[in-house]
């Protein structure tokens, strides 16, 4: 039988980022693609370090699913994937460009909608 409440973290968000620093010269952002390593060493991590590096076995997940995913806050999550860049387990990169529609097209369908 399970009560109405939520369950309550047991370790509070700001200690699972206590010992984070973000290092200058790595720059993480909310759409920042986030992956493993191959045959990084993953042994000696933090529960926050160990869950994330489970929850991208599957594949490369943005910043911010990986923080929907852990239920933690972004900063914490973008502090831990620093860390783990920083000590060389992660490897992130910027998401891939999208394609714009031409500007033309976008004045046309606005008309469109103002004309309704």
């Amino acid at each position: 039988m399970t009560s109405g409440r939520q369950r309550r973290r047991v370790v509070p968000d700001y200690m699972a980022a206590a010992r984070l620093t973000l290092p200058e010269h790595i720059t993480v952002e909310r759409t920042t693609l986030v992956s493993i390593v191959p045959d990084a060493a993953t042994e000696g991590l933090d529960p926050p370090g160990s869950h994330l590096l489970a929850l991208l076995r599957d594949g490369p997940l943005s910043v911010y699913e990986c923080a929907a995913h852990l239920g933690l806050p972004y900063c914490v999550v973008r502090l831990l994937v620093a860390g783990l860049v920083g000590g060389g387990t992660l490897l992130t990169r910027d998401p891939p460009a999208a394609d714009l529609p031409d500007i033309e097209i976008l004045e046309l369908v606005l008309s469109g909608l103002r004309a309704l």
